[in-house]
Order: structure tokens, then sequence, then C-alpha cells
């Protein structure tokens, strides 16, 4: 505020010090006046025998009578001001009543008036500037002696001041909201050339800057308008300068907002057409530019010449016959057409919306063939474009065209061909077809009944989004609960729609209060429907139940009226309540029921055994889906009673009493029975189940029983409620308190179970693990906040891990298990992985889903990693994290390549595996990406971390041999985003650690198989390189076929490789070539040749630089040395290459190999 106070005295004082010297620069008065002489004779006294401060009052009372009744003696003010300057104790009060006394000669017409005005305006000025909202006064003064703006010499070198105040008043906001304010803007425009050129100049720059600001662009082009319609010689430089501008910025600026500020500029003068001129010198300026504009191959400018066309129609010269103009209104209608069509989506969105609106304001003049022929091409062709964005332009529209009463009829024939515009996939086309209906039903001539039916309405109303549903209730509401009609035909009408339609219903019914129905009404309503539902009134199970959600939906509506619910307390007894569940069949109703009762009973316990029923009955099998609703609610009504003690007892129970007989047949440790809770009440303590094996390993497992399905569902039930009251925060504090280890023991034996027997069922559900994972997390979650350590100093999240990567391993890889030995894990052959199905596959399990299930398993297991890894709960086990993802990556390698030969999976079997491998990609490459960056100068990162980056490399080839590359390339895009990732775990070993350790590494891949993406990406060099003649050109294209997404990737790769750090490119590059030495040695010649191309030309270049570029990476330089001295070998010694194809691949090789080395690296071969 101090700051704002200082400006506005500086501005004060800047007013003053133009006015001082406004006589210099006013218009002179002729030196044998008079008034000349007065002036001298009161300056010369004023400087002779100044007056005191307290005389203001008398001085000022002379002064207006020297004003008022000797005009020609006007300059006693400017003496009054030299006198009491703004800084004396009344010279800001002197000064004021001095404007006073000018706007008094102004008004009165007093001659000599003109002597007044280079103090006043200068002063009026800045104070109109600097007053903030308090500045409309003064701009209605500055209004009044607006014609004093024109007698000041503007020309004048000492005006320079009072010109750079006249600019600033283009950019203050208080002169352009006011109307005074815009009206000054435009005289000032006319007093001066030189003025008006800087103004225009000023108002051109803010409209490029003018970014959401309407109301001030509209602003300027009322003053611009204004300033052109005062005449003069302003006119032209509006026309030809200004306005050419606007145009040319409102078709030819990149920035869409620019454009449309450029628009609204226009829209000024195109808006008052009426006005002589106006309309000519529009046409004039715009149609050169406008025709061709809309034609060029820019979509940007022809989106922008669509706009100004659409302001500008109809585009007409007035100066000519209605002969001469119709070719041009055919003209523009013809370009609309061609724009309909056009390949940018944006731009045929904003045709058909211009097209309804042409048409409603130009409906009578418009021909009728030329009306149907277009709403005819919107109707049928733009509702069904492929984008969004123009379907819902379509409709909006045609919402707009129906302003227009002549319309009716034509659009009575064609709406009804959109009722299927109401099952769009995209929501907002959907909400707008409702938005359609609603514009009809307000219109007497129409019946939105007979555009779209009331069942395909139902329907939506049932199943559609929120939003759909409640613009669908707004629509039914007049007729199916009317607030005109008697409330009991109301009501009848209401559950007419129940009857007809339960689940769409009961979906008004959410809706009803929102949309204007009184709660007195709704109540009624409610009473209404319970009562028949209670009554054996012939009524089916969905109908009652449709009745019963309905009503427990209106009563969640009513939750914030207290005296409803007090009618509903009152109506809703205890033995309504237990009859009423008794009469609701399904899942929802009583979900629906359940969900109601805190609202209207106050005894929360009216229902618990009804509660424990269904969470009991739910927990022995599987098929929790259809009962899901009403389990969360049972869960939610029993903790709120304060029993849920009870319920963990006996979920825990039966989780207990499997994992004791799973252990009894499979000789796995018992879960443990811990003591009794507290809590819990006499007699109903965890029962304690004997081991029946008193000597068992639990590392030990059998697959010699092989449990029925049913078995191994049982736990599903169970293990999914406790799962879900682990995601409930209310209730997850209490189960951890006094249930948690009897859950964790017995679920840990139900996962290893799940686990050794994944691969014999074709449906498997997985709740018991996710239940066991989700426990371990909380669990360690729970200890940290109590005991206040960090969460690297759990053991339970670790102690479940591992015992899960135990069973995983034993199961995949059979007798071998993922070590933190490097050098086993490094040179371990791919046999255990292709023989694994071989080993656990029955006949009673279909391959395609136990690939799937342990697929699935792999996901979990890599997701709950990751998540406890990221908030640090998993910290000594990160080698073998990463050894177990690549183990599970491998694993899904080998079972696509095995699977792409049988082709056993089916549609829906594929889009599972498929979704599930990017879910594990994701989770592995975020695992890697955490390695790494744990890993520092003083520790490198693990071997397993090369490994794993290279096995998901390898998933994209496998997945398109699996798949195909429709699939393998949407898996490329999820690769894309951790490529960097992967690269860097390609180069680990050489990029981070100790440099005495990075410098002794060499890129030896020991009798490991050569990586699936790096021979695809060889082969994919191959086919680039070869070019088949036309008579064997089948033949050569089946010897090497492309992989489109390898090729995407490695395109991606090499421009990483090239941006990136030289040695990030050199740790990759040895490694390739270290690959390229390994088909050397199993006599692959053309991935040799494919690599040496690979890396010569891609990564190296092949142009003149690439020789020094080489000799800045060290690692590739020797692999290239090295590489070029073994092909040079292989090709010298007898029988090694007997094949003259090969023998050529090795020369090309060679010769690549050698263009990239320096000559005397080569020239030992000679």
């Amino acid at each position: 505020m101090a700051s704002g106070v200082q400006s506005r005295a500086v501005d004060g004082a800047k007013a003053r010090a133009i006015a001082s010297k406004g006589a210099d620069w006013r218009k002179p008065i002729s030196e044998g006046s008079k008034g000349a002489d007065k002036v001298r004779s009161v300056g010369c006294h004023a400087r002779c025998s100044p007056i005191e401060p307290t005389e203001a009052q008398s001085t000022l009372r002379e002064a207006v009578g020297v004003v008022w009744f000797e005009p020609h003696l006007a300059t006693p003010k400017i003496w009054l001001a030299r006198q009491f300057p703004g800084n004396s104790p009344n010279g800001n009060q002197i000064l004021w009543a001095s404007q006073n006394i000018d706007m008094l000669a102004w008004r009165a017409g007093a001659p000599g008036r003109d002597a007044l005005v280079a103090q006043t305006l200068p002063y009026l000025f800045s104070q109109a500037l600097t007053s903030g909202s308090n500045a409309r006064p003064l701009l209605r003064r500055l209004f009044a002696l607006r014609e004093a703006l024109h007698l000041l010499d503007y020309t004048d070198e000492s005006i320079s001041d009072f010109k750079v105040l006249l600019l600033r008043c283009f950019v203050s906001p208080h002169f352009l909201k006011a109307e005074e304010g815009r009206k000054l803007l435009a005289l000032v425009l006319g007093v001066s050339e030189g003025l008006a050129r800087e103004g225009l100049e000023f108002i051109r720059a803010q409209v490029g800057m003018m970014r959401g600001r309407r109301a001030a662009v509209v602003a300027y082009g009322e003053v611009v308008f204004r300033a052109w319609k005062d005449g003069g010689w302003v006119r032209g430089e509006i026309g030809e300068g200004f306005l050419q501008g606007m145009v040319e910025a409102a078709v030819h600026a990149a920035d869409k907002e620019v454009a449309k500020a450029a628009r609204r500029i226009l829209w000024a003068f195109v808006e008052q057409k009426a006005v002589a001129g106006v309309e000519k010198l529009v046409f004039r300026l715009s149609e050169p530019v406008l025709f061709r504009s809309l034609q060029v191959a820019n979509s940007n400018v022809r989106r922008n010449a669509l706009h100004l066309l659409l302001d500008l129609f109809p585009l007409e010269d007035p100066d000519v016959t209605k002969d001469v103009n119709d070719p041009l209104l055919e003209k523009q209608f013809f370009l609309l057409d061609k724009l309909l069509m056009d390949d940018c989506p944006e731009i045929r969105a904003v045709t058909v919306e211009g097209i309804c609106r042409i048409l409603n304001q130009f409906w009578e003049v418009i021909p009728s063939p030329t009306i149907s022929k277009k709403l005819s091409k919107i109707v049928d062709d733009m509702s069904k474009d492929s984008c969004n964005e123009v379907r819902l332009s379509t409709l909006n529209g045609l919402i707009y065209l129906l302003d227009n009463p002549q319309s009716h009829d034509i659009l009575k024939v064609l709406l009804p061909r959109l009722s299927d515009m109401v099952s769009d996939p995209a929501l907002s086309v959907r909400a707008a077809a409702v938005d359609l209906l609603l514009a009809i039903r307000d219109l007497r001539s129409f019946q939105y009944n007979k555009v779209v039916g009331l069942g395909t309405l139902l329907s939506s109303l049932a199943d559609d989004h929120p939003r759909v549903a409640k613009k669908i209730t707004e629509l039914l509401i007049p007729s199916y609960f009317p607030s005109k009609l008697p409330l009991k035909e109301a009501c009848a009408r209401c559950i007419a729609l129940i009857k007809r339609s339960p689940a769409a219903g009961a979906r008004f019914c959410e809706f009803a209060l929102s949309e204007g129905s009184s709660p007195r009404s709704l109540v009624e309503f409610i009473k209404v429907s319970i009562t028949l539902a209670l009554s054996p009134s012939g009524l089916n199970s969905a109908q009652t139940d449709g009745l019963v959600i309905a009503s427990a939906k209106l009563i969640k509506s009513l939750s914030d009226e207290g005296s409803s619910l007090v009618a509903l307390r009152e109506y809703f007894t205890n033995a309504k309540l237990k009859l009423l569940f008794k009469t609701a069949v399904s899942g929802g109703a009583q979900a629906a029921l359940l969900s109601m009762v805190p609202a209207i009973s106050p005894d929360l316990c009216v229902l618990h055994i009804e509660c424990m029923n269904i969470i009991v009955n739910a927990a022995v099998t599987s098929k929790q889906e259809e009962c899901q609703e009403a389990l969360l609610a049972a869960h939610k009504l029993v903790h709120l009673s304060g029993r849920s003690d009870e319920m963990f007892e006996e979920l825990t129970n039966i989780l207990q009493s499997k994992a004791s007989y799973f252990s009894g047949m499979h000789g796995l440790e018992p879960p443990s029975c811990p003591v009794a809770s507290t809590k819990r009440k006499k007699g109903k303590s965890l029962k304690k189940t004997p081991a029946r094996y008193d000597d068992v390993d639990g590392n030990r497992s059998s697959t010699s029983v092989i449990l029925s399905n049913e078995e191994l569902t049982a736990v599903g039930g169970a293990a999914w409620q406790l799962n879900e009251i682990l995601k409930a925060e209310e209730m997850r504090a209490a189960f951890l308190h006094s249930y948690a280890e009897i859950a964790f023991s017995s679920l840990k034996v139900i996962s290893q179970v799940y686990i050794e027997q994944c691969l014999h069922f074709e449906s498997l559900d997985l709740s018991p693990v996710f239940a066991y994972l989700s426990l371990a997390t909380y669990s360690a979650l729970q200890d940290v906040d109590q005991t206040d350590m960090s969460c690297s100093e759990s053991t339970v999240v670790n102690q479940s891990l591992d015992h899960l990567l135990r069973c995983y391993d034993r199961f995949v890889n059979g007798s071998v298990t993922v070590s933190t030995d490097s050098t086993s894990t490094l040179n371990k052959n791919k046999k255990s992985a292709e023989h694994e199905h071989q080993q656990h596959v029955t006949p009673e399990g279909s391959p395609a889903e136990g690939t799937i299930n342990v697929i699935m398993l792999g996901t979990s297991i890599l997701k709950f990693i990751v998540d406890t890894t990221t908030i640090k709960l998993v910290n000594e086990s990160k080698v073998r994290c990463v050894g177990f993802a690549s183990s599970y990556t491998k694993y899904a390698v080998s079972a696509m390549k095995r699977h792409s030969e049988g082709s056993s999976f089916n549609g829906d079997d594929l889009k599972d595996i498929l979704i599930l491998t990017r879910s594990s990609f994701t989770y592995a490459a975020k695992l890697l990406h955490l390695v790494l960056a744990s890993s520092t100068e003083s520790s490198s990162p693990p071997e397993e971390a090369f490994l794993l980056a290279n096995n998901l490399l390898d998933l994209v080839p496998a997945v398109e041999s699996f798949a195909g590359p429709r699939f393998a390339l949407t898996l490329v895009s999820v690769v894309k985003q951790w490529l960097p990732v992967l690269i860097l775990g390609l180069g680990c070993r050489w990029l981070i650690g100790p440099e005495s350790e990075m410098a002794n590494k060499t890129c030896n891949l020991g009798d490991s198989d050569l990586p699936l993406w790096v021979a695809a990406l060889a082969k994919n060099e191959l086919f680039e390189a070869e070019e088949p003649r036309e008579d064997d050109q089948s033949e050569q294209g089946n010897e090497h076929e492309e992989s489109p997404s390898s090729r995407k990737l490695a395109e991606t790769m090499v421009t990483l490789l090239r941006k990136g750090s030289p040695k990030i490119l050199d740790s990759v590059g040895g490694i390739l070539l270290s690959n390229l030495q390994l088909a050397l040695q199993r006599a692959e010649h053309g991935i040799v040749l494919g690599l040496a191309r690979f890396v010569c030309d891609k990564l190296l270049g092949s142009s003149s630089s690439s020789s020094s570029a080489s000799q800045n990476l060290q690692l590739t330089r020797d692999s290239l040395r090295e590489s070029f001295f073994e092909i040079d070998r292989h090709c010298k010694e007898d029988g090694r290459v007997d094949d003259e194809c090969s023998r050529q691949q090795l020369e090309s090789a060679k010769v690549l190999i050698s263009s990239v080395l320096p000559y005397d690296a080569c020239s030992q071969t000679s």
C-alpha cells in the first residue's frame, strides 16, 4: 500500500510539473490581447507579493470571481497553483478546487477558457490513472473536457510528457472498462497523426498478449471502431494499416489465442455492418486473404480462416448486384462442404457447428435444397465421425439450431437417426445427446421419445456414468415423478418405472432429490415402496430388489434432511428391517439395505446375525464377485456395531483350518496358534489344530499330491475378505493388533501350496497370495509407526519375500535356485526354462491357463517387491529380488517361445497374458531403476542387473513371435519409457562402481545364449541391407523377415545412445561386439554381419569422423580390433567357412569394421 501511495505522489508531482510548463505548449494567446497583459501582470504580482497559506480560502474565492466574471483573466488559477504547490498544507485542496473552477468555466463556455487546458488535462489524466476504483468521476470530468484535446499543439517538443501520459491510458483497465474511458481513447486516436500511430501500435501489441482477456480485446475493438467512425485522416490509418494487420493475424497467427483476439477486434466492425462503409471495408480487406487461406496445406491456417469465414458470413460486396454476389455465396458453401471432410478433426468440428449457426441465422434466405443437403450430411455422416469432438460438435450444433422454429419440421425427420448416440463410447457425446433430448422436451412440437426410445433411455439410466444418468433423470422426472400431480399418482408412476426396469428406477431415485423433488414427497414414496416390497403383491424378485435399492438410494440422498430421517426412523422398526432383509434376494439389494441401517436405526446390531451369515458363507467359496457389494456393506456395519472381533475370528479360523489341512497334505510346517486376545469373548478363541507330522521341513515341498480345484479355491473367499479389511483403514488397526500372527502363518502355508499347484488348474484365485503380501506390508508399516524405527529395519517383509522367492524359484527352475553368485547365473543356459512345462504340466491342467497363472503370480510378487523397495521396507534382499525378476522374465520369454509354436492361446487368454506382460515389465524395469540408483562409486551394481536388462529386452521379440507385430508394438510403447534404464542396465558393469574394477572387466559372455533382442536387431540390419531381385524376392524375403517392433526399439536406442554420454555408448558398443564374437563362434555369420552394420553404421556412423570418434571409445575400439582379428582368422583358416555366402558376409563385416578403425589398427593383418 505504501508503494501505491508513493507512485500516486510521484504521478501527482509529474502532473504538476507538466502543468507548470503547460503555458509553453498551450496554443498561444495573441500577444496584443488584453488577456496576455493580464497573465503577465498576475504573474508579476505573484512573484512580488506572495500570499500566505492562511489566505487560501479568500484567494480561491477571489479566483472564482475572476474566472467567472472576467474570463479573460483565467490565469489566476496558474497563479494559485504556483502559490500553493502540492506539497504545501493546502496544496492538494487548492489543485482540486482549481480543477472545479476549470470545469465551471468550461461548461459555462466562458470566453478565454482555452487558457485552462494546459494545466487541467494533465492533472486529470494522471489522477485517473492512479485513482484505482475511484477513477470513474475523473473519467466523467475528462469526457466533459474532451473537446479541449484538440486545442493542444501535439507537434511541440514540450508536450512529450503529456503524450506519454495519453499512451499509458491505452493499457489502463480503468479506461477500458468505463464507457467514458473508451470514448476518450477513441478521441485520442483522432487528435494527432503521430499519437494515433503510436496508440494503434500499443493496441496491436496488446492484442498479441491478451490471452484469455476477452473483455479487454472487445474494448479495444470498440475504441478502434469509434475512432474509425469519427472519420478524418485516422480512418485511412485504421482501414489500410491496422485492420489489414488484424486480418493477417486472424488467419496466419500460429497461436490460436492470438488469432481469436484479432477476430474479436474485427468483430467490432462486423457487428456494425449497417454503418455506412463498414461492410465494404471488411469485404475489401478479407476477401483476397480468406478464400486462398481456406485451401492451404497448413491446418492451423485453414482453421483460423474457417473461424474468420464463419464470423463474416455471408461475405458479400455491397456495391454489386445480387447476381454478382450469388456465385460468391455458392463458393462459400462449397468451401464449407469441403471443410466438412477435412483431414483435421478440429476443422471438421468447427465446420459442423458453424454450418448450424449459419442455418439458424439465415434460414429464410438459404434455399431449401441447400438446407436439406447440409443437414443430411451432418446427421448421417458427421454423427458417425471417428473423432469424438466432431460427434460432439454435431449434437451441439443441432441444439443451437433448435432455437429456430423453422428448423423443427425437417429435424423431426432427421433427429431419430441419432438415437444411437445415447450409447456413444465417449462420455461427453452421450451427455450431449441427452442435452439434445432436454432441448426437444421443452418444445411443444417435439416428442423426445420419438427420437430415442424409452427402452434405450432406461438402459443408459441404469448403467451409464452419473453425469449422464443425472441428465436422463432430469429428462424423465416430469413424466415419472411430477410435482404438479397429486403425490399418490406421482408415486404410482415412479413405482411403474421401477417395475418396468428395476435398475433404471433405482438410479432414477438416486438423483430425484437433486432434480427438484421435495423431501416430503420422497419420504412418502419410500414408505409406499417398502410397503409394496413387503406385501405379497405378485412382484418378482428383481422388482422387489429394485424397490429396496431405490429406497436405500433415496435415504442416502436424504441423509442431510434431519426431519425426513426422524420420520423414517419411526417407520423402520427392527422387525420390519429383519423382514425386509429376508425379502431382499440379490447381493445388491442386501448391500443397499445394510448401508441404510446406520441412517434409519439406532440399533446397529439389528442385522448382525444376517451380516455374519453373509461373511461366513462367502468365506468358503471363491465366487466373491456375486456378493462383493453385500460383503463390504456387512463388514462396515459389523465394524460400526463394535463387534468386528467376531468377524475377524471367523475369517482367521477358516484360514487356519485350511492351512492346517494343506500343511498335512504337503508335509509343511503347520500355522502357529497364538494365545487368544483378551478382546475375544469366552468360548470364541481360535481353534488349535495339531500338526499331523511331527518332523516337517518348512523348506521342503511336494507335488505328489495334487489338490482339487475346490480344495484350492475354498480359501479364496476368506482371503479376499481379509484383503478388503486390510484396505479399510478403520478396520486394519484392530485386525493387526490381535489377529495378524495367526493369519500371517496361515496365509504363508496357503500361498506356498498355491504356487506349487498353479500349473494344474485353468483358473486360479490368487486372493490368498494377495492377502499374504498385503498383510506383510501393513504389518511392517505398523511396526515402523509403533516403534519409530527406520523402514529398513523391518524383518516381516524380508522374511515373507524370502519365503515367496524360494517357493517360486523351486517351482520355475526346479533344482536350480537363483543365486547371488554372479558366475553361476551368467553362464546358466536356458535348458531348465525350456523343459519346465514338461516337469509340471499334468493332464488335469491346461498349458495355456497354467502359464497365465505363473505369470500372474510372478507379476504380483514383482509388484510387492517394487512397492516395498520404494518405501524402503526391503534392504538386504535387493540382489535376490533382481535375480528373481531376471528368472521370472526368462521364464516368460521361454513360455512365449514354446507357445508360439503350438498356438495354444485363444483371444481372451492372449489378451490376458499380454496385459500381465506389460505390467510385469514395468515393475521389473522400476526395480532395475531402484537398484541402479542405489549403486555408488564404492559399490558396483549386481551382475543380475545386466541379466535382467537383457531379459527385459528379449520380451519384445518374444511377444512379436508369440502374438504378432500389433501386440508387440503396444509393448514397445511401454519399453520406450524405460529404455534409458535398460541401456544403463546393459552397461552398468562398466559404468558404475570402483574404477579399478571397471577397468579390469571385459565383455566376455562365456557360453551363454545370444539374447533374442540382439538377434532380432542383427536380422533387421540384414533385411535392410538386402535388395532382392524380383524373381527371387519371395525366397530372400522369407530368409530374413523384418521385426517392426525390434526395429522401432533399435531406432530409439540409437537416438538415445548418440545423444547421451560417450561412456554409455562405449559400454553398449562393447556388449554388442561381444555378442558378435559369440555369434562368430557359433558360425552364425549373418548375425555377425548384422551386428557389424549396426555398430559401425548406426552407433558410430560411416562418415569420415567415425575413425576419430572411435578413438574416444576405448572398450568399443578394443572390441572392434579383437573382432576384426577373429573374423580375419576365420576367413583364412581352412575348413572354418565353407559356404561362399558366409564368407562374403564375413568379408563385408571386416570392411565395415575397418572403416571405423584407424589404418594402423588393421595393418597387422596384411
